[in-house]
């Protein structure tokens, strides 16, 4: 539930800043510099998320947010340039640089998390997470069969924030297992925390 609200909230924040970059007419490397900052949020609240739902084997608070603010900004850049510089798909080189592109979108917050975790064992965490987002980012596809360029700007946002929240609860449930091994106490036996008898586990 932490990490949905933080996701929700996150890429509700980005969606408005997207929209109000619309509304206000900006467009180019304007447009481009306000949806990454908006993506920076994006990042901070899923990592607050994560990090409070979070039992144990708790990295730095500062260094993960900041790494998952920085990532998501650069995923966002990513996601935006394409559009930005006006690339065309029709051709073969631009297909396999948004190929690339899209791939380092998927990998940029996991890695950047991984590289904060600094355990052995965790590198499990960035195929799955990269893999839940690859599943979890299609929900922002959802709207656009129903919108247009002549779709009320209020009906174009609200229809994106419940995109969102269904990413981020895609998102939350598809990562939670591999969150419960790794930041929460193992437990000896039905009800029975590790720690129970005066150990500590670590994942």
């Amino acid at each position: 539930m932490a990490v949905s609200a933080g996701e929700g909230v996150g890429f509700a924040i980005a969606t408005t800043v997207a929209v109000l970059t619309i509304v206000g007419g900006i467009v180019g490397p304007g447009q481009l510099a306000l949806v990454i900052v908006g993506g920076a949020f994006e990042g901070a609240a899923l990592a607050l998320g994560q990090y409070l739902g979070m039992r144990e084997g708790r990295p730095v608070a500062w260094r993960w947010i900041a790494a998952t603010a920085l990532a998501a900004a650069i995923a966002w850049a990513l996601g935006m340039l394409p559009s930005t510089v006006g690339l065309d798909l029709g051709s073969p080189v631009a297909l396999i640089m948004t190929g690339v592109g899209g791939i380092a979108l998927l990998a940029s917050i996991p890695v950047a998390q991984w590289l904060v975790l600094a355990r052995p064992r965790t590198f499990r965490w960035v195929p799955v997470n990269a893999g839940a987002w690859a599943v979890s980012i299609l929900w922002t596809f959802a709207p656009s069969p129903f919108i247009d360029e002549r779709s009320p700007i209020p009906l174009v946002a609200a229809l994106y924030v419940v995109a969102g929240i269904l990413m981020a609860v895609t998102f939350a449930s598809l990562t939670a297992g591999v969150a419960r091994t790794m930041f929460f106490p193992r437990r000896d036996g039905p009800g029975q925390p590790s720690g129970a008898r005066g150990s500590t586990a670590r994942p």
